[in-house]
């Protein structure tokens, strides 16, 4: 009984050596039918990083810093993790926006934030500062606009507004709310 047994565990595992084989075949085939271009997958990551993107004329218009980045091949579009966003103007006022994510899209020209949106400007008179607090915010550099559909909190010396959308003008600073605006101001 001791050859019988020895033959039979033999034969046991070579029946499972080839299963194991032609199922390793079959799922290799499957996996060279797919077409990598089509993977949502990074192909570089950066850590702790500040850039600082240049107009024509070579002067600062935007800082970007973040804690973490990716870059999607696929879609071309980066994405962010704690993005802070200084759009620098040299003769007015610099706005900073933050937020707890961000996606980059048509080569870092159009930034959606989004959790905690919070954007400050920096006016040369300190009166006219304002902080913008939303869920949801559109950075579009070329338009030198910041906008959003979601509500939007807007706080300022002795003001406060609420509002459902905004458009902000980086450059000029106007501020267009879309709808349903209210507004609480207290003289000083």
């Amino acid at each position: 009984m001791g050859k019988l047994h020895y033959i039979i565990v033999l034969i046991v595992v070579l029946a499972i050596a080839t299963l194991t084989y032609q199922l390793s075949t079959s799922v290799d085939e499957t996996a060279d039918l797919t077409d990598p271009s089509l993977r949502h997958d990074p192909d570089y990551f950066i850590s702790e990083f500040k850039a600082t993107m240049y107009d024509q004329s070579g002067v600062a218009r935007y800082r970007l810093a973040a804690k973490h980045l990716e870059h999607f091949p696929d879609t071309d579009t980066i994405e962010v993790q704690d993005p802070r966003v200084e759009y620098i103007d040299p003769t007015r006022q610099v706005w900073l926006a933050t937020s707890d994510y961000g996606i980059g899209y048509e080569n870092t020209e159009i930034l959606k934030l989004s959790g905690n949106v919070k954007i400050v400007s920096n006016n040369p008179d300190p009166d006219k500062n304002l902080v913008l607090e939303t869920d949801k915010l559109t950075i579009t550099f070329a338009k030198k606009q910041a906008s959003t559909d979601t509500r939007v909190k807007i706080i300022g010396k002795n003001s406060t507004i609420t509002s459902k959308g905004m458009d902000v003008n980086l450059d000029t600073g106007i501020l267009t709310l879309k709808s349903q605006a209210r507004g609480r101001y207290v003289p000083k």
